[in-house]
């Protein structure tokens, strides 16, 4: 299919090159989906991203020329809007997804955030159009990337709802996959999915794989990448994180030493336990200055050798306690833990350590 596209000569070079650069990294291995991520062209869904420096924040868009497309056709995360609503995730991440969904073709897939609606274009591509579906909180949001999606040549069933309810109007569906943080998987999902379906999401700092076993139970493992999505969002206004990072960063609070090496704060299979076991805890790094925090603003800030925290919760007494479970356990990666879901509990669990199974939390009505 012929598709207009703006710079599609430079595009179409800086497009060969980043595919074959997944391909020769490994992340992108079946060959339908290397198809479908040659015939996308991901700058139509990027016109433009954020990059932030020490100078501020600047708009690169086509204005810009070749740093504009090398920036969009690089293996980064691009955020894509001002207040942080929304991003494309590095296109290494979004294949190994994709192809953990363990598709054949010709399968009815929901995806739950649309975002730029670059992942929707792969999936239909892949699929074909009518088998997608998509939804997204953000009405904003629908309405740029069903524009951007009518450019490309593909016209799946977008949709602005909360992706916690899915979308039973297309269902059932033989994949879900989302590119929105969870930290727990919506029964929803599980209903609309059909017998033997996928869910592949991000949990945590994890890309949870499962597999439907049962009417509302399915069980699975966890990919080795690190993955470190915006949270899946119940209304359209994105939650103040700027005013709570400008706390961490900016108040007076109780110092004290680290109680382990520096390197397990920043170490990413400790934060995927942290981030299970206490979702409620963010992190930012601001001027190479660690910050963790809470919307009830709690928060923690590091130094070289001490912790400062301050709030209504002494947070960082919640960070120590999960990371010495971890080194406990043997500094487990996060592909060795695997995860259950029935439709009263839902847990992560090592399989030769029974003692090590963390119990995940339903979020808060």
């Amino acid at each position: 299919m012929s598709r207009p596209t703006s710079n599609d000569g430079r595009a179409a070079e800086y497009l060969d090159r980043m595919v074959g650069g997944l391909v020769s990294s490994g992340a992108l291995v079946d060959p339908r989906w290397q198809a479908a991520f040659r015939a996308v062209p991901r700058h139509v869904f990027v016109p433009l991203f954020y990059r932030n420096d020490q100078q501020g924040s600047t708009v690169v868009d086509p204005a810009f020329g070749d740093e504009w497309l090398d920036g969009v056709y690089s293996d980064v995360h691009l955020v894509t809007t001002e207040d942080v609503r929304s991003s494309s995730t590095a296109p290494s991440l979004m294949a190994r997804m994709l192809e953990a969904l363990d598709l054949k073709g010709g399968e009815k897939v929901l995806e739950i955030g649309t975002g730029t609606g670059y992942n929707t274009a792969l999936l239909s591509e892949r699929l074909g159009a009518d088998h997608v579906t998509s939804v997204d909180i953000d009405p904003d949001l629908i309405a740029q990337a069903q524009e951007r999606l009518n450019l490309a040549g593909y016209a799946p069933l977008v949709v602005a709802a909360d992706g916690t309810g899915g979308y039973p109007g297309a269902g059932p569906y033989d994949a879900v996959i989302a590119t929105c943080r969870l930290d727990y998987i919506p029964a929803a999902w599980l209903s609309q999915l059909r017998p033997d379906g996928v869910i592949v999401t991000p949990l945590g700092a994890g890309i949870a794989v499962l597999r439907k076993t049962s009417t509302n139970d399915a069980a699975g493992a966890f990919l080795p990448a690190s993955a470190y999505f915006m949270p899946l969002r119940h209304q359209p206004e994105p939650a103040l994180i700027g005013d709570l990072i400008k706390l961490a960063l900016d108040s007076s609070g109780a110092t004290r030493p680290y109680r382990f090496d520096a390197s397990i704060y920043t170490d990413n299979e400790a934060r995927f336990w942290l981030d299970l076991t206490n979702p409620e805890v963010r992190t930012a790094t601001v001027d190479g200055v660690p910050l963790f925090f809470r919307a009830d603003g709690s928060w923690a800030r590091l130094t070289s050798n001490q912790v400062t925290q301050g709030g209504p919760i002494d947070l960082w007494d919640a960070v120590e306690t999960a990371h010495a479970t971890w080194l406990t356990a043997g500094r487990p990666p996060r592909e060795r833990y695997r995860l259950t879901v029935t439709n009263t509990s839902q847990a992560v669990f090592l399989t030769d350590q029974p003692t090590s199974t963390h119990h995940l939390k339903p979020p808060l009505e």
